[in-house]
Parts: structure tokens; sequence; C-alpha cells
């Protein structure tokens, strides 16, 4: 879906998006239909975003037919976590197996600036809650960086992974349409790993920059990561969750990138950072057959760009502004 209940300052603008009706949405057979296409060719994994995915009443019903396909072995969400807490035992149930939690500040006052909304208690509630129901070590929680913004809590973050199978990924922030990406805010991966591990960014009075509740640096041991991982993981000795950062703009991964989207109105988008679609619903509803649909993504993934949708870099993809708010792309 492409509703809501947040409105995070880098996934739409203030005034919020344009929002389609109804009947231009995939339904809930299309989904399982184009889930059915991509298994039959390989695809094993699936996460449904949004907008927000708890938003769909219909969310447990895809879930149950997308888990009923033998060849998918993971079935995920992508969610701000508001009301996950209420919904998790049925979609666990139904056949959810990992969740994904926008997350990008501890603090409350931070929370209703960057989200302009309440509901800090909840989110935390829910990391909680998942770590209990899903399996050992299926819980991620996505925090955006931003300078100025939440680079004093990446310290914070790190430590939730303490005590908790919790992945803490820390994305650097990308340039969508309207999303207010600045330069100047734009903090990148190596900036962060020294800001984490390094006593350098802690003043003289020893405040600690990158910790809002006085944490010293952290070492951090690097991991082994999989052959087709957006992330580079990296673990605190002795804490049972993972760190890692995803860092699209510094040091991209387009090279072995092996993720294709679907947008909520059925596009098919070969990259997040391209402008370029292609609707598979509106070929569906005009009667194409799975192997017509086959060949119209085949013939998507020819004309994929090297890297960042070919706009080359971070400020390439600002220039260009071609492409949808994030939140109509799903995260």
């Amino acid at each position: 879906g492409e509703r809501c209940n947040l409105r995070c300052l880098y996934c739409m603008p203030p005034e919020g998006v344009p929002l389609q009706p109804k009947e231009n949405l995939l339904n809930a057979e299309e989904v399982s239909r184009l889930v059915q296409l991509f298994s039959a060719k390989g695809v094993d994994k699936v996460r449904l975003t949004g907008g927000e995915p708890l938003l769909r009443k219909d969310l447990p019903q895809i879930i149950s037919s997308i888990a009923q396909d033998s060849t998918i072995n993971s079935v995920g969400i992508t969610t701000n976590g508001i009301t996950l807490s209420r919904q998790l035992p049925t979609l666990v149930e139904n056949g959810l197996t990992h969740a994904n939690i926008s997350l990008d500040t501890l603090q409350h006052e931070k929370f209703l600036e960057i989200t302009r909304r309440k509901g800090l208690k909840q989110v935390m509630k829910a990391i909680e809650d998942a770590c209990a129901q899903l399996p050992k070590g299926n819980v991620k929680v996505n925090c955006v960086v931003m300078k100025g913004f939440n680079d004093n809590e990446l310290r914070d973050f790190i430590h939730l992974t303490k005590d908790l199978e919790v992945d803490v990924r820390f994305i650097e922030w990308m340039p969508f349409n309207d999303n207010g990406w600045n330069k100047d805010r734009f903090l990148s991966y190596n900036d962060m790993f020294q800001m984490i591990t390094s006593s350098d960014f802690d003043d003289d009075n020893n405040n600690m920059t990158s910790s809002m509740q006085g944490l010293p640096p952290f070492r951090l041991e690097r991991l082994v990561d999989g052959p087709n991982d957006t992330t580079k993981w990296w673990q605190v000795p002795n804490y049972k969750g993972r760190v890692g950062f995803i860092t699209s703009m510094t040091h991209h991964f387009c090279g072995s990138c092996n993720r294709l989207r679907i947008t909520a109105d059925g596009q098919l988008k070969v990259c997040l950072f391209g402008s370029t679609e292609i609707s598979l619903k509106d070929a569906m509803r005009e009667g194409a057959s799975d192997e017509d649909l086959g060949l119209i993504v085949w013939a998507a993934l020819q004309n994929k760009h090297f890297a960042l949708g070919g706009h080359g870099n971070a400020e390439g993809i600002k220039k260009a502004n071609n492409n949808r708010p994030m939140t109509l792309i799903g995260g």
C-alpha cells in the first residue's frame, strides 16, 4: 500500500503524497501471481513494504499466500512498528519470518520531530516483541543517519544489540524526490564508523558526541557478508546482535545487487534510484500470460544501468529529481 501513519522527513514531503484509488493498486491475487512468477525464476525472498504495510487489512492473507510457496524461504515486512505488537501474532501465524523496523532516534522529542507523530514507546515494544516471536537473527532496526539530528545516538543504537538478538543497520541518507536531502547533513559510512569507534569525536569535557547516554567508543569486529548483501556487517564482541552499514552513496554495491522492486501500483523498478518503471499490473489486467510477464521483466533487466540508476553519485540523483518519494517506492 501507499498509505502511512507517519510523515518521516526523509521519506515524504511535509504535505504528504497524493494517494491513488484502491483499484489502482495491486490486489492480493495479483501480488500472489507475481510472487509465483518470480519464485519460478529463482526468487526465494519476499519483503512487503509501503507506505506502511500494517495499514493494509489483507496483509495476513497476502503473507499466507506467499508463505505457501515452497520455494520462498523468507517472508518479511518493513514497518515503522507503530501497530506491529498488536498484529504480530497473526502475521507470524500466517508465515511471517522477518521484520525490518524503521527507527531513527531513541529520544521522544526527536521522534516527534522526524516522524511528525508520537509513537516511540510502541516502536520500542515492537522491537522487543519481534525479537521474542520471530526466529533468532530475523529482526533488523533500520536507522537513516543525518548529521546534526541523530549522529549523537550512534552508540546508543549499538547498545540495543547487547542483550537483544537484533541487527541495527545505519543507512546513509539517500536523495529522493522532495525529501530535503542536503550534502551538508549527509554522514558517510567512514565518518559513522569513526564516531562509533574513536574518542576523537568526544570533546575535552568528556561529552560523548556520538552518544546521548554517555557511552564510550565501541570496538567492532568485521563479520562475513553474504554474496548479495547490501549491508557491511560488524559486531561488538560478546553482544547478541550485529551492527550493519548500508553504504549506497559512498561504497555502492550495485555490482552484486539482486533486488527487484514492485510498487504498490504494480510498477517494476529494477533499481531503487532509477526513474524507469514498467507496469506489470497493466500487463496482467490486459491479459498478459506468465510467459509475457517474464519477457517484460527480462527486457527491463537488460536495460538496467550499472550503478545508482545511471546518475553517478548522490548529487546526481538529487539533481535529476525524477524518482518517486521513498514512501511510494517501498523501502
